[in-house]
């Protein structure tokens, strides 16, 4: 099993192979879309609760996986962005 930074990067590598550039524009419009797609899987009550599970777990990878786009894009060090971002929230508190 890799490391979750190997995976990361294995996605940027993805992506960076597929040579399709999207603007970030485009890539913020399909996050959007997929939490939002997200919200709709949580709140529906008529699906099965395992079952809602394996959509919600398939959907936030693919949110995951757009983010590694707009990382690689925009060459953001994630790691130092996420521990940043803990940094501020636990000051704040």
């Amino acid at each position: 099993m890799i490391s979750f930074s190997e995976l990361w990067e294995k996605c940027e590598q993805f992506f960076k192979d597929e040579q399709s550039k999207q603007p970030v524009s485009s890539l913020i419009d399909e996050l959007e879309y997929k939490i939002a797609l997200y919200k709709v899987i949580d709140k529906k009550q008529d699906i099965p609760k395992e079952e809602r599970f394996k959509i919600k777990s398939r959907t936030l990878g693919e949110i995951l996986l757009s983010l590694t786009n707009i990382s690689l894009i925009d060459d953001i060090n994630v790691y130092d962005s996420l521990n940043q971002a803990l940094q501020y929230r636990k000051v704040k508190k």
